[in-house]
């Protein structure tokens, strides 16, 4: 079934009768909000390095190596171990460059 042609005449003649009454006025527009401010840009990541840490059984670093030093860093803990008798372990830790 064929659509309907729509005169375009007789629609401009209805949009003009319409705003002669004043039925075809466009709502008011609302005043902008105001904008939020931004929140600010994180600061980039910084870059980190890995170590190792030799620790007593308490936790707290007794000496640091660097990552390719870990073999010096066990043996420092073995050293340190039969020393003072006491247990000392390895760990890593990222730290920052």
């Amino acid at each position: 079934m064929a659509r309907r042609t729509v005169n375009i005449r007789d629609l401009r003649a209805q949009a003009e009768a319409a705003e002669r009454l004043g039925l075809n006025t466009p709502p008011e527009r609302k005043p902008r909000a105001e904008s939020t401010p931004r929140r600010p840009v994180p600061d980039p990541v910084r870059r980190m390095k890995l170590v190792w840490l030799v620790c007593d059984i308490g936790g707290r670093t007794v000496q640091t190596f660097d990552y390719a030093d870990k073999a010096q860093a066990e043996a420092f803990a073995a050293e340190r171990k039969a020393k003072t008798r006491d247990n000392h372990f390895v760990r890593s830790e990222k730290v920052p460059m």
